[in-house]
């Protein structure tokens, strides 16, 4: 086995390994490493052939810390090839590890956090790596632990039946009160009134938000693919329009057979027009259009943990689907010391 790192013209077969091998992957394709990169981040992209044989692949991103540290993150990977995961997956992985180790010391990186994208109860557990250093559960989890998907195969008929019965009379409601949902061909044009939104939102239901540069540099370094390739992750701004004005908007990515309701807003006035509703169901129209497989919502209250997003996941679980839930996040400590006060003044922050 050998370590290669990707260059431009190798796009498209990264992403067409992720897009192959698992689409939830999507924060490893191509595209977000461009999108990181916007954001002034340091990133590697590595693989692991044998051969002419790629094995995995890892979006590897660089967080500064004060003093001139750092910490580095596989955001939902790294991705595996499925055949290999069985027999294979501790030597590909203690490939892959020994190499950002080395990273970590270019980078003066304190830790590796991965959130593998397993779910609970996957025979390829983190904990069983067999690697010269112990993988920490980490105290920080940056994606979502559980969230919902639905099944894009299923008929638009049968779609409808399994939602609740309000989630299907709120977007009928929606309908016959002439809301209007369109994607926005110029984010930019729209792009004050999404950022308006996102605020009476985080205001309204007491959470914090990006900042307002984040969702500018996404849409625009997730702009829609003019080669129609399907394996190329994009974004769409959704928008619902009542009486001339703009009453909610949902950012969606799009990528291999995956669609991801990432980001959405809404208005506090006109509240009883029910655009999101309707604003979901278009999308997954679409999404079902356009021979996607898997709608997720990205993100819903993990049962049993302290309380929050509760009147967004009523809202998620309105659509029916099916919940998973992932292994979390973990930490690979190269720095013992450090990683010890990081993790002391994270959690004073918190």
């Amino acid at each position: 086995m050998q370590v290669i790192y990707f260059e431009e013209d190798k796009k498209n077969q990264w992403n067409e390994f992720i897009a192959e091998n698992y689409s939830e992957s999507f924060l490893q394709s191509w595209e977000w490493g461009i999108f990181q990169k916007s954001l002034g981040r340091k990133i590697w992209r590595i693989g692991i052939i044998e051969g002419d044989d790629l094995f995995a692949v890892a979006l590897v991103l660089k967080y500064n810390l004060p003093f001139g540290k750092s910490y580095l993150y596989c955001p939902r990977g790294p991705v595996i090839e499925k055949s290999k995961i069985k027999n294979q997956k501790s030597k590909i992985l203690n490939f892959l590890f020994k190499e950002i180790e080395k990273i970590s010391t270019r980078e003066k990186s304190l830790f590796l956090k991965i959130d593998l994208p397993m779910e609970l109860n996957n025979e390829l557990g983190i904990i069983n790596y067999e690697y010269p250093f112990n993988f920490k559960k980490s105290p920080n989890e940056i994606q979502p632990r559980n969230t919902l998907t639905l099944d894009l195969t299923k008929s638009e008929e049968q779609l409808l039946s399994e939602m609740k019965p309000k989630t299907r009379y709120n977007i009928k409601l929606a309908e016959k009160k002439g809301v209007r949902v369109f994607v926005a061909n110029d984010y930019k044009k729209y792009f004050s009134e999404l950022w308006k939104l996102i605020g009476e939102t985080s205001k309204r239901n007491k959470i914090i938000s990006h900042q307002k540069n984040y969702y500018f540099k996404m849409m625009g370094s997730l702009k829609e693919n003019e080669s129609g390739s399907k394996n190329e992750l994009f974004s769409r701004l959704y928008l619902a329009e009542y009486n001339k004005k703009i009453i909610a908007a949902n950012v969606v990515l799009f990528f291999g057979d995956l669609t991801v309701y990432l980001h959405g807003a809404s208005s506090n006035d006109c509240r009883n027009m029910m655009a999101p509703y309707l604003l979901q169901w278009k999308q997954i129209l679409d999404s079902k259009k356009a021979g996607r497989k898997i709608y997720d919502f990205w993100g819903i209250t993990v049962k049993n943990e302290k309380p929050k997003w509760h009147g967004i996941t009523r809202f998620k679980e309105g659509f029916g689907g099916h919940e998973r839930s992932y292994i979390g996040a973990y930490d690979l400590v190269f720095d013992k010391f450090g990683y010890n006060v990081y993790k002391f003044f994270k959690h004073l922050r918190n």
